[in-house]
């Protein structure tokens, strides 16, 4: 008969065993954690939630401060950083090709204002030439009127800021992003 107060494994208690099964048990966990951390921000920007941002109006320029065919930089809805947008005065031309194109849903009197950071490794672009705003980056090419992507790696077009224009003073505000900064907008 065999005596209840030994344990099977160096005369510790039963609770207390620390086994092969064990341990092997917790070197398989720990290494499956190990290598996913270093792919967390890539699973992140893939499967990144919907956030809410307050955007609140905030004056970026005038009318007379944009010449037409011109653009400027602002930050919309914060600060330097993330936030750089860009907001410009069309052609007559561009105008009428967006229209045309039906491109200008936001598009107002003649201006119109995307965030500058690129979808594909949020990149800040480069200032439009033309009708196209480049992301020197990796490539990525982007329409200067409607920020869809023209060519390179970049998965969505870019964020769009809604304008309303003061009609009196011709004061131009920001009014929404439509989209994420970094991670873009639903086409």
């Amino acid at each position: 008969m065999i005596d209840e107060s030994e344990s099977p494994v160096g005369g510790e208690a039963e609770g207390k065993t620390f086994t092969r099964r064990f341990f092997l048990k917790f070197l398989i966990s720990t290494s499956a954690i190990l290598a996913v951390i270093p792919f967390m921000p890539m699973l992140s920007f893939f499967f990144a939630p919907k956030k809410e941002e307050k955007s609140q109006e905030k004056k970026i320029a005038n009318v007379k401060d944009v010449p037409v065919g011109s653009t400027m930089v602002f930050f919309y809805p914060g600060e330097e950083g993330e936030d750089r947008s860009f907001l410009t005065h069309l052609t007559p031309e561009q105008l009428r090709k967006a229209q045309a194109e039906g491109r200008d849903e936001y598009v107002v009197d003649g201006f119109v204002a995307l965030n500058s950071i690129c979808t594909h490794l949020q990149c800040p672009a480069e200032l439009p030439v033309g009708d196209e705003i480049i992301c020197v980056c990796h490539g990525g090419h982007f329409d200067a009127i409607d920020g869809t992507v023209l060519a390179g790696p970049p998965p969505r077009p870019f964020p769009m800021v809604s304008l309303r224009i003061e009609p009196d003073t011709g004061d131009i505000y920001a009014a929404e992003l439509v989209g994420k900064i970094g991670y873009g907008r639903d086409a």
